[in-house]
Order: C-alpha cells, then structure tokens, then sequence
C-alpha cells in the first residue's frame, strides 16, 4: 500500500476499504475500451433484442415448433420463432395444405400418432426428422434417359404369387400420408441370382386435379401419380434389419397416366378411397391381382440406387422404374386426389417428394429406348450410353469428310478433263513451194 500512496496522510483521508476499491478500479478497467463493448455483446448473445448477433436460421429451430405455447412467453422472441413463412417457398404447395396449421399438428403429435412429426412441404426439415433424409444418395431423382446406360443383364422382372384370391381380405389404410395396401406374404419377385425379394406393400403418390404429383420425373416432366411397391430381401426377416443395407429393400415404381377409358384393377382400389376418407382410418377389401396395377410389360424400365422416399429416407433401395406407363381414367385420377383428408380441414394432395441429386450415380436401362420403341413410351427419343452416342457422332464426322472429299476429287476431275477437251489443237499448215 506504501507504493501506491506515497502521501502519508491519504491513508488518514480516506478509509482502508474505499483504498481497496479504488484499486480494483484501475486494475479492473483496462487502456483498451473495446474490451467493455465486447462484455456488452456476450451478455447479449442471451437476451439482445437486435438479433443481429443470433446465427441461428428458422430452419435450425426445428424442436421449437411443438412446444409453441412455452416459446411465446417471451413477446420478442415470437416473429424469430415462427417458421410459417417457409412453407410458401415451395412451387409445390397447393392451398389445400396450409403452413399455419402446423400448430394444430404439434397439439396432434402429442396424441402419439407416430408420423405426424413430418409433413410434406411442413416447416420442419426432414433432415431433423431422420439425418439419412440429407444423405448423398437419395430418391426420387429425375430420369434423363439420354445420360442412362443400356445393360444387357437386366433381364425381364417375374412376378410370383401376384394373383390374389378375394380371400382373405387385405387392410386397406389412410396414414395421413398416402393409401398403403398391406400385402400377404407369398408375393415374390427376383432381382436376378440369389437376390429374392417379397413385397410388404403398395402405396400411391398424387397431386391434385390440375398438378401432376409423380415422385420421379423423366426429363422433368411428372406424370398425374405414380405407384410404389415395396420389397424385402428375403435375407432379412424385418425391415428394421434391412434399412441402410445395400439391396435391403426394392421398390417397383410405375407412371399412372390419363388414358379414355376406366381402369378396372386400379378401380377395386378407388371404389374404397371414401371409406378412408379419414386420416387413420382403414377398411378390408377382396384380395385382387395385384400384378394388373404394374405396366404389362415389365422388361424395359430403369435401374438405380437410392432411398426410400419419405422418413426415415434409408438408402440401399434398389430402385426400379418402369418405362411403360399404366393409364387411369380422368374421372378416377380425380377421385384419388380429392377423396383422402390427412387433417380436418385440409385435403391429403400433393405428396410426393422433390427429386433429389444424383450425386455421381448412374441409372441403367434394361433397354436401348429409341423412337416409338414401346407401347407407351415415357417420352424419350434415346437411352443409349455415352460412349455409343461418340461413335455415332464419330461416325457421322467420318462419313461426312468422306463424302466431301470424294465430292472434292470428282470436282477436280472434271476441271481437268474439261480443259483438255477445251483446247483447240490444229496442225501446223504445210505452204507447198514448186520446185
């Protein structure tokens, strides 16, 4: 203390506490004022109204969006946590599914319904759902048939056992996400060699009166709905054992399109839809043959791996897309995109997943498509490979230059031959001289 007060009558002045104090100060506070602005700001990080310092987007908020009610005790934290604006970012949305419902569908996921956690086009990424739904390899993609590769062993797909009696009756289910038919066992079908699958069940996608709903696209183009069959290995006795394995899962995809007449399979389907009107609801309907719901010819389609299309996204699904379609009358495509409800007041359309990346993937074709090659062609012009489209235009090239140059040599053929038959040659006259 002698150091810091050299007078010796200041310790008298002032009392021995106030000197401590006065101490703490100038140890305390630094030549350097930014050093206080900064203390500012990380008290803020808590309870600062600008914001400015939050890196937090809406979409890193997901566990927000059930307790709604415990978030709103503080009014200026409401407009942060709020994620309806994101759902009108999506072109797919329809009116029918209204982002401020999603309150009333985080009361309903306490109800536990188990899938009304994730919505299509909700304010709650999948990704927070399940993280395989952010993985590389997911689906649906879009088909470009003129990057798809022809392979040879991709042989016709036989279906066994498809041809159901009516007994027994099979569940017929409203999810709140589709129409899924539960199917027996004793349906199979083979990859090839060693690789037997049985499907589980089918489901359809759909969008609505006026907006085609496909999962997949061909060349960006969505057809009105498409169905889904869903397999298992049989080297997996549960699904739960064969999710993320490679080859875990198959699943055969077909186009449904308009066509002028009633389709009569696809009608023991959609002669039940107002039975299940209801989400959650189901009902049991005969048996039918569920191979007439797939394209008749099932040796031309498209080949890839992906995922499955809704949570919990495991990828290892071998995929394949038929490229002939299955048609439906307009009456009928109405009828399964206005039948179904997945909450009270909104219509269950639209639900299908955007197409995803391929990320380096190949899609093969069990058939080299050309023009008017099969009966319903998914409007393609060709499916030929990469290496097949050089030569062609290889070829074209070197046909081309050939016929030039042999156009060339005939050309200067005849400039030569012309001016030898142009010349006019006439011998010399002999002038005869008496001798």
């Amino acid at each position: 203390m002698a150091s810091l007060c050299p007078s010796p009558w200041l310790p008298l002045l002032i009392p021995a506490p106030t000197v401590q104090l006065l101490l703490s100060v100038l140890l305390l506070v630094p030549a350097h004022p930014q050093s206080l602005s900064w203390m500012q700001g990380d008290l803020s990080l808590g309870g600062g109204s600008s914001g400015e310092d939050d890196s937090l987007s809406e979409e890193d908020l997901p566990s927000e969006e059930d307790p709604l009610e415990e978030v709103d005790l503080p009014g200026e934290k409401t407009p942060e946590v709020n994620p309806e604006p994101e759902g009108p970012l999506h072109l797919e949305d329809v009116p029918t599914i209204e982002a401020p419902r999603d309150t009333e569908e985080a009361h309903r996921d306490k109800k536990g319904d188990g899938h009304s956690h994730w919505r299509y086009r909700g304010s709650l990424p999948w990704p927070q759902v399940s993280p395989a739904c952010a993985g590389r390899f997911q689906s649906p993609v879009d088909i470009r048939p003129e990057l798809a590769v022809f392979c040879r062993a991709l042989q016709p797909l036989e279906l066994l056992g498809f041809e159901l009696p009516p007994s027994p009756e099979l569940s017929l289910r409203n999810n709140g996400h589709t129409v899924q038919l539960s199917l027996p066992q004793g349906l199979t079908m083979a990859l090839g060699p060693g690789r037997e699958y049985r499907a589980l069940q089918l489901h359809l996608h759909w969008g609505t009166s006026d907006r085609p709903g496909s999962e997949h696209t061909v060349d960006g183009h969505h057809y009105p709905a498409e169905i889904h069959v869903v397999h298992l290995s049989t080297a997996f006795s549960e699904v739960s054992e064969a999710l993320g394995r490679p080859g875990g899962l198959a699943v055969l995809a077909a186009f449904l399109q308009e066509g002028p007449e009633e389709n009569s399979a696809y009608e023991q389907l959609l002669s039940h839809l107002e039975e299940i009107s209801e989400e959650g609801s189901q009902t049991m309907i005969p048996g039918l043959d569920v191979s007439s719901l797939l394209p008749s010819d099932l040796s031309r389609y498209f080949r890839y791996d992906g995922s499955l299309t809704t949570p919990p996204c495991a990828q290892g699904v071998i995929w394949t897309v038929f490229n002939q379609t299955v048609k439906l009358s307009a009456k009928q495509l109405h009828t399964l995109s206005v039948s179904l409800w997945a909450f009270p007041d909104s219509r269950l359309q639209m639900n299908f997943r955007a197409t995803q990346p391929l990320n380096g993937r190949m899609i093969e074709a069990s058939f080299p498509v050309v023009a008017d090659s099969s009966p319903e062609p998914v409007h393609v012009n060709s499916c030929l490979a990469a290496g097949d489209i050089l030569a062609l235009v290889f070829g074209f090239l070197f046909a081309a230059t050939s016929i030039a140059f042999l156009v060339q040599m005939r050309r200067k053929l005849r400039q030569r031959s012309g001016t030898k038959d142009g010349v006019g040659y006439s011998p010399a006259e002999m002038a005869e001289t008496g001798a």
